[in-house]
């Protein structure tokens, strides 16, 4: 009796039919997936950029600080500078470009911060921004809401204006 084994075209065939089935249960449950999780890693995110704008404020010289420009509030769109604003202060200009970030399928929906209201960032580790004409209040923390198009949970990131803390939570 002659044994046979497999060819390597039948081999073939049955992994490209595991791939396929991969494929089809596989790739959708990832995305999904994905997009439940976008909120939640944009906050993440965020709250490093924040971070990182508060100590790039401390080690800049003089009184140049740092600011936080939302581009878009959906999708949610910023950009991290060195220096502040010459529509909130006129004697300053806004320097280099230190984040840029675009985050598809989030929005930002609560945050006192807009597309017309910049987050600065001060020497001394504090943040203010300006609130119908005038500075906001430091001693106060506020919260940035980030939701997801595709569903999911909302996300948050809280910055306390005076200490400069950054936290995540949802």
């Amino acid at each position: 009796m002659k044994e046979r084994g497999a060819t390597l075209v039948e081999v073939m065939l049955v992994a490209a039919l595991i791939l396929a089935l991969a494929a089809a249960f596989g790739v959708p449950g990832y995305r999904s997936y994905a997009a439940s999780r976008a909120s939640a890693d944009a906050a993440t995110t965020l709250a490093s950029d924040l971070a990182f704008l508060v100590r790039a404020a401390q080690n800049a010289g003089g009184d140049e600080g740092a600011s936080l420009v939302i581009e878009s509030q959906d999708p949610l769109s910023y950009r991290g500078y060195l220096g502040r604003p010459t529509s909130v202060d006129p004697n300053a200009k806004l320097g280099a470009i230190l984040i840029e970030r675009t985050f598809g399928g989030v929005s930002l929906a609560g945050a006192p911060i807009s597309t017309t209201t910049p987050l600065l960032f001060a020497t001394n580790g504090s943040a203010q921004f300006v609130n119908g004409g005038n500075i906001a209040p430091q001693h106060q923390t506020i919260q940035f809401v980030l939701i997801c198009s595709a569903g999911g949970k909302a996300a948050q990131v809280d910055l306390d204006l005076f200490t400069g803390a950054v936290t995540t939570g949802t």
